[in-house]
């Protein structure tokens, strides 16, 4: 959530009322979105600062199809020119509707025609002390030699953006001056992709899709393509991705799992986490598992993942929910690393961290009592 925003908001959403000419206004007190009738967002502003994300006439949420004819392989090559066959997607097959009027949700839906045979359907949620739009799309997809994308543009203005990628995030420049630049349309993301100017930007986040673009300043993502053989939240926020100590809002939109430990018949202990004494919640706990047993190893040992996400010098503090007896680094075969074991202090473990650097750290844990 915005840092503007952290005072009073309402519980609630105000009615999503369907107006005359088809649109729909929702707001939560965080955000206000109006969609036109065809589900195209016209305006987002974000309610603190009064401030417009789109850019005047910018239509956002639009459906775009290419021709994608590459030159050998199909299902592996997206060709550069492929970008001048761009085909806006207007063709209704069901208006825009209210399904949810508010409360502490409002949602409307929608569905386009892409052509005779493939529609889509949307629906557009806003829930209440949300601080993003959520759009939830299915598509009917009968193509061949088809690209479908997902165009939002910003009112923002930046010579870059910024891509989650696996254990850390990147920058690529959003103007094409070189022709490596121009070679580089499309960027390898995960779950989120940010455009931002000093005091605003947007975000465009994703559960399950990585072709991502930002082209000047309409992001991008692709969606669907139809190849031959082989066979979206939506955030204004203030600053840079990492501003003010936050981290990514596009965590939450994906499934994750908190670690807890318990005995059989015991209670649980408070879960696994990191603690660091800088503002910048910078490391992510990313995967744990049992350890390999060994000979000579003691039994009941874990390995765990961490790594630093922002591109900075951290020093944090692992927090276990039990005593630790050792603590090694180790490499990706859980082989431990030359040197001597890490100083560990009761339940909390000291690690520091350069700019993106991956840990794999083995822990013993001391042994505790079944019955607590």
């Amino acid at each position: 959530m915005p840092e503007e925003n952290a005072g009073f908001v309402p519980s609630v959403l105000l009615p999503s009322l369907l107006q005359a000419d088809g649109s729909v206004r929702m707001e939560n007190g965080i955000i206000c979105v109006c969609l036109d009738r065809t589900g195209r967002v016209t305006s987002l502003v974000l309610e603190a600062s009064k401030r417009e994300t789109l850019p005047e006439g910018g239509l956002a949420n639009q459906f775009v199809l290419f021709d994608d004819v590459p030159l050998y392989w199909d299902a592996w090559d997206v060709m550069d020119y492929h970008l001048e066959t761009r085909k806006p997607v207007t063709q209704l097959a069901q208006p825009l509707k209210v399904e949810s009027p508010g409360g502490l949700r409002g949602s409307v839906s929608f569905s386009l025609r892409l052509s005779e045979r493939s529609v889509i359907t949307q629906e557009v949620v806003l829930d209440a002390r949300c601080p993003y739009v959520r759009f939830q799309t299915q598509v009917d997809w009968h193509e061949a030699h088809k690209f479908l994308k997902v165009e939002f543009p910003a009112w923002v203005r930046s010579p870059q953006a910024t891509y989650e990628i696996q254990f850390g995030h990147l920058q690529r420049p959003t103007h094409f001056n070189t022709s490596w630049d121009w070679a580089r349309f499309e960027v390898w993301a995960h779950r989120w992709m940010d455009l931002a100017e000093h005091g605003f930007g947007l975000a465009l986040l994703n559960d399950c899709k990585y072709g991502a673009s930002v082209r000047r300043n309409v992001l991008s993502l692709s969606l669907l393509g139809a190849s031959s053989p082989p066979g979206l939240g939506h955030p204004p926020h203030p600053g840079l991705p990492f501003q003010e100590g936050r981290g990514h809002p596009g965590w939450p939109t994906n499934p994750h799992f908190p670690c807890t430990w318990r005995r059989p018949g015991g209670h649980p202990r408070p879960p696994w986490r990191c603690l660091s004494p800088s503002p910048s919640p910078a490391v992510v706990l990313e995967t744990h598992q049992t350890a390999e047993a060994e000979a000579g190893s003691r039994p009941g040992a874990l390995v765990l993942r961490l790594y630093e996400s922002h591109g900075s010098s951290v020093v944090t503090w692992l927090q276990t929910p039990i005593p630790l007896r050792e603590a090694l680094l180790c490499d990706l075969l859980e082989r431990p690393a030359p040197g001597w074991p890490l100083p560990v202090e009761g339940c909390r473990l000291k690690l520091s961290f350069s700019p993106f650097q991956i840990l794999t750290v083995r822990l013993t844990l001391q042994p505790v009592d079944p019955r607590s």
